[in-house]
């Protein structure tokens, strides 16, 4: 029986040690799975990126639970999504959130507050790709594991191996750079609902972060069924658990399965098509506009990937800077909002807003400019870094 109370097949462990740059934490989910073999003698996750490329579609019950501190929050929602891309349909069927519809085909996302009566419907950008696709990460990791259903143990050295979770910052900034020891387990089988999942544990192998992650993923398909992380952030421990019932592999979704129509009577904003210039980088981004762009310290291992400019009802400029498992962006336009979020912090002279979850970002006003910095599987107190190094120029551009 395993900590957390499942009964897991502990026939097979595994254990794989790899060396990471020590600046994130990865909280976002479907970034490292694992395969079952068809036969005993295969390596798991052998042909985890044809299989995982062949699903076509996915419909299923998601429930998700974020514990910070003393607070704890549950959702439920049927959702459908096609995976690998921006194709997907949620509807909250238990919780509170803004929205309680999302619905978006890959070009536009409707977003509908049934309580209100109001939709907002947005066209989306089309934005280049970010790093290697995710089968082919996990074949890899788990090609250099080796572990079959036949293995008593197995290890790799990290030669080769990429990519895996950055671990947790230790130090008290976003740029530190030491290396720490991240181990992977391999724990047997388990049930999701009515699917068999394989057992994967991450963490640290030192008392370096505090940092683990428990990913249970289907044996058939390699979608992680249940992911549970938790850290600590900006001394407080976080945990989010996101798990997936009643699922569906292919159950044949059409193009209206990503398509909204609001109801007659409801209130429709339409945020006008903006248009959208992409740069190599950020210094070709501030020779063509009129608008100082910032220019963020951002950890490490992230390397910047493009710059943008948006011209239309909405003026602003953006930059993104992703690793191996994390994406930060940041972003300046001439719209402010009020600072509202789960907690607020100083950045410079000015109050900005701290919200929590997958994707976490700290916003802030200055003069006529809204500063946003997001994170996907970014630690929230690392993007408070990064918005601090941006800081507010109320006097520029």
């Amino acid at each position: 029986m395993s900590a957390d109370g499942r009964t897991t097949d502990r026939g097979s462990v595994a254990t794989i040690v790899v060396v990471a740059s020590v600046a994130a934490v990865v909280v976002a989910g479907a970034l490292w799975l694992v395969a079952a073999p068809e036969a005993a003698s295969q390596p798991v996750g052998a042909d985890a990126s044809e299989q995982y490329a062949s699903i076509d579609g996915v419909t299923a019950t998601e429930t998700t639970v974020v514990e910070r501190g003393n607070r704890t929050s549950r959702t439920v929602a049927e959702v459908a999504f096609r995976p690998g891309t921006d194709e997907r349909r949620r509807t909250v069927v238990d919780g509170s959130e803004r929205y309680e519809v999302t619905v978006s085909n890959g070009s536009v996302l409707w977003l509908y507050d049934d309580a209100g009566d109001r939709a907002k419907r947005v066209p989306l950008s089309e934005m280049s790709e970010d790093g290697v696709g995710r089968g082919d990460r996990i074949e890899g990791l788990f090609a250099a594991l080796n572990v079959t259903q036949r293995s008593a143990s197995a290890s790799a050295s990290a030669s080769g191996v990429a990519p895996l979770p950055v671990v947790p910052s230790a130090a008290s900034g976003p740029n530190a750079s030491a290396d720490a020891a991240l181990g992977v387990e391999y724990d047997g089988t388990t049930s999701v609902g009515d699917r068999t999942a394989y057992v994967l544990r991450l963490a640290p192998q030192s008392d370096a972060a505090a940092y683990e992650q428990t990913l249970l993923v289907d044996t058939q398909r390699f979608f992680v069924l249940e992911q549970h992380t938790e850290w600590v952030d900006d001394g407080t421990r976080v945990a989010v658990r996101t798990t997936y019932t009643n699922v569906t592999f292919d159950p044949g979704l059409g193009e209206d399965a990503f398509t909204f129509d609001p109801p007659a009577d409801a209130t429709v904003e339409r945020v006008d098509t903006p248009e959208t210039t992409t740069y190599q980088s950020a210094a070709a981004l501030r020779d063509a506009t009129n608008v100082s762009v910032p220019s963020p310290d951002v950890p490490a291992s992230f390397r910047p990937t493009y710059a943008s400019e948006t011209t239309g009802e909405v003026h602003g400029v953006g930059l993104r800077y992703v690793n191996e498992t994390s994406r930060i962006t940041v972003a300046k336009y001439n719209r402010t909002f009020p600072v509202d979020g789960h907690r607020t912090v100083e950045v410079g002279d000015r109050e900005a807003a701290v919200t929590y979850g997958p994707t976490a970002s700290v916003s802030w006003n200055c003069g006529e400019y809204r500063y946003t910095v997001r994170g996907q599987g970014v630690p929230a107190s690392v993007l408070v870094e990064v918005a601090r190094s941006v800081g507010c120029d109320a006097s520029a551009a």
